[in-house]
């Protein structure tokens, strides 16, 4: 039976790009949020059609920040890609554990995963493009 080398793992992962990734990550998804309050506010949608933003948000965060990644790296897109929507998420994790402490628990295990998948796709994707 065949064992996991993590420290090949470790040594095969780009850092500086999946930081750099994960940074567009949050930053689109600033930007994303900052434009859809203000369609909120100046439309007549209705909140019930919130979480469905709010998960096209974090998706396409973590796909633009994992294709940006995956597409400098140059390979193991998977890895690349997840690692960044890993760092995503626990970056938003904690954010919202500090601003929004009731919050941080709601439906989490589907954002981790949306992310995580967004992530992947992204990472895959972007390996593609070089």
């Amino acid at each position: 039976m065949s064992s996991i080398n993590m420290g090949g793992l470790r040594s095969s992962v780009n850092i500086s790009a999946v930081l750099k990734g994960t940074f567009l990550t949050l930053a689109v998804s600033l930007l994303l949020s900052v434009g859809t309050g203000v369609v909120y506010h100046m439309s007549s949608l209705t909140e019930q059609t919130l979480p469905w933003f709010t998960g096209a948000i974090l998706a396409a965060s973590a796909f633009s920040g994992s294709l940006t990644t995956g597409k400098q790296a140059g390979s193991r897109g998977l890895y690349h890609g997840l690692a960044t929507g890993l760092m995503f998420f626990l970056a938003l994790w904690l954010l919202a554990g500090l601003f929004l402490p009731g919050q941080a628990s709601i439906s989490i295990f589907s954002k981790f995963l949306l992310s995580l998948g967004a992530g992947a796709l992204g990472g895959v994707i972007g390996v593609g493009l070089t």
